[in-house]
């Protein structure tokens, strides 16, 4: 898991919600964000058992709004591919 990958939670009250590593802590946690509820400011401490990698992004600055841009392409990517 790396800065950049978007990933989706395995558990706790946000569990399917897609969010954004925005910074590796250590070995077992993860700062994560969507631009959103979470956002840059304030984001969520996570270990990454509790979360799952969907697909790698190349965001190497993440802002809200790039958050947000890259979580709502994933999305309607996931939905194409559902719909086929």
């Amino acid at each position: 898991m790396q800065i950049g990958d978007i990933v989706i939670s395995k558990a706790g009250h946000d569990k399917g919600c897609p969010f954004v590593v925005i910074a590796v802590m250590n070995d077992d946690f993860v700062l994560i964000a969507d631009g959103r509820g979470r956002g840059m400011d304030n984001p969520k401490l996570k270990r990454k058992r509790h979360l799952r990698v969907a697909a790698q992004s190349d965001l190497t600055d993440p802002t809200n709004a790039t958050l947000k841009k890259s979580i709502k392409q994933f999305n309607s990517d996931r939905r194409m591919y559902a719909e086929k």
